[in-house]
């Protein structure tokens, strides 16, 4: 089953699965959640990684939105080289799809990005407009420490997702053309989409509204799509909330005909 209630995907894609925690904001992992559901006697944290999905793309004929990984981190220290790199290369061939990969291990997504085709051959990163590659943050700590790294990174789009959103944060050094980094010096890349959500399950912490309200001002400042994907409204979760009197489900502008 590829088909997913992600509110900013339509399917799903999980040619890994399992990931160990690095920050406050995988504490309740969701992923976890639901892999322990299925698989009471095996560890989460002991990433496998799975051949005979690796060409599931293709055979998905008509265009979908593809979060790559909602059960892993594709640029997890125990998934090999080489296989990322078979990863990419099943998202080359498939340019009909868009593929949005996040991660919390941004170092690794720079240094794979630059150099995605290991031992298969070479292609510039500005021929995949269809890979979207963005950072998971949870507060300010986690932005401050991923987002520069991403600004780095090569990719049609890079985004951030917010989720769980446990403080305010401000972000808007990094929003817009170029930022500057600590030095000066831009930056080689912007961020072109921010997703923002609070958190849900067992155990949930609270998001303030006012935490989500400010980023998306930070987004509006600066003309960067904001995507308000879940809250807690007058005490119950709501999916894709009105805040302000709007539902804001934007998305980044692409190019219509990248196939």
């Amino acid at each position: 089953m590829t088909k997913t209630k992600i509110e900013w995907a339509t399917d799903v894609w999980n040619p890994t699965v399992g990931c160990t925690k690095v920050s406050a904001g995988c504490k309740n992992c969701y992923a976890e959640r639901i892999f322990n559901r299925f698989h009471p006697d095996e560890k989460f944290s002991e990433v496998h990684c799975y051949q005979e999905r690796l060409d599931q793309p293709l055979h998905w004929e008509k265009p979908r939105r593809i979060f790559v990984d909602s059960m892993s981190d594709l640029f997890h220290e125990d998934i090999p080289n080489d296989f990322i790199a078979q990863v990419w290369l099943t998202m080359v061939c498939s340019p009909w799809h868009i593929f949005m990969i996040l991660s919390k291990r941004p170092k690794r997504m720079l240094k794979i990005a630059r150099h995605p085709y290991i031992g298969i051959f070479e292609r510039d990163h500005n021929d995949l407009p269809n890979v979207w590659l963005g950072v998971s943050v949870e507060d300010q700590k986690t932005a401050d420490e991923r987002i520069p790294i991403l600004l780095q990174t090569p990719a049609a789009v890079r985004f951030v997702s917010v989720e769980p959103m446990l403080g305010p944060l401000m972000i808007d050094t990094y929003l817009g053309d170029l930022p500057e980094d600590e030095d000066g010096a831009p930056y080689p890349g912007k961020i072109d989409w921010v997703i923002c959500g609070c958190e849900s399950g067992p155990g949930a912490r609270p998001m303030d509204l006012d935490w989500a309200r400010n980023v998306r001002d930070q987004c509006q400042a600066a003309g960067v799509p904001f995507f308000l994907k879940q809250a807690v409204i007058n005490g119950k979760m709501v999916k894709m909330p009105e805040l302000d009197g709007k539902i804001w489900a934007e998305y980044p502008e692409i190019d219509e005909n990248r196939a």
